[in-house]
């Protein structure tokens, strides 16, 4: 790696605690910074740990405030997620995020379903609804857990409880995993020209709401070694202990 390619000070982005407090040995003696909207969990000199609340409106706007206070080097959103059907992944496996896609914003029409793009408001000039994830630190993310897939994700405000959902969710995203604040952090992330990257560990499958196979304590558990791999290798490559 290039000397001048370093990825501390990091932020680690989460929607609550319970995601990514197993990866700290000492997460409930850190010092925590109540911000207007989110918390800042002090993790060390170089990292700090933002738990934003669940959604797209709470992640951005307790993102676009961290991010305002200090300048990081890169972000990285650790969370759970739920499976599509027929993405092969199962619970407790890793997945590395390609892309995010919002697959509900837009209007439905007699003709079908339009995105973003269709109302003339696309996400950016290349994708619609989509933003991708082709950065030196989400490649380099991705091979500290390998081997954790990179795949696309998909960012809704209402998860898919039924079959028809899930259904229509994979088929319009072209996802394997679903989110619910992953496109709002990578968007905002973007503005303030912070290199984003994300981690999620599979908690369920989606799909009808009484026949969903969880397993939070797999998922929690698969994250928290990834996490710990990742700010070793962050630690390693930036020549200093981070956290």
């Amino acid at each position: 790696m290039p000397e001048f390619f370093r990825f501390s000070p990091l932020l680690i982005v989460a929607a609550v605690a319970a995601e990514i407090q197993d990866a700290f040995s000492d997460w409930s003696s850190l010092a925590v910074e109540r911000l207007p909207i989110g918390e800042l969990v002090l993790a060390g000199p170089q990292v700090a740990a933002l738990v934003t609340g669940v959604g797209m409106a709470r992640s951005a706007a307790a993102t676009a405030l961290a991010l305002s206070r200090r300048d990081y080097a890169a972000l990285l959103h650790a969370g759970v997620g739920g499976a599509y059907p027929g993405c092969q992944l199962q619970t407790g496996d890793l997945a590395a995020a390609a892309s995010e896609c919002d697959p509900q914003s837009g209007i439905v029409t007699p003709d079908g379903y339009q995105d973003l793009g269709g109302l003339g408001f696309p996400l950016t000039r290349a994708f619609p609804n989509r933003l991708a994830f082709d950065s030196p630190w989400a490649a380099w993310m991705a091979r500290q857990v390998a081997p954790a897939p990179r795949l696309p994700f998909a960012t809704v405000q209402c998860c898919s409880g039924t079959d028809a959902a899930a259904e229509a969710m994979s088929a319009r995203s072209a996802a394997a995993v679903e989110n619910m604040e992953g496109l709002a952090v990578a968007w905002t992330a973007a503005q303030f020209g912070v290199p984003y990257a994300a981690l999620r560990a599979i908690s369920n499958f989606t799909g009808d709401r009484d026949r969903q196979q969880w397993d939070f304590p797999a998922a929690r558990a698969a994250l928290a070694r990834g996490v710990k791999a990742i700010l070793d290798a962050v630690a390693a490559e930036s020549g200093q202990g981070c956290w």
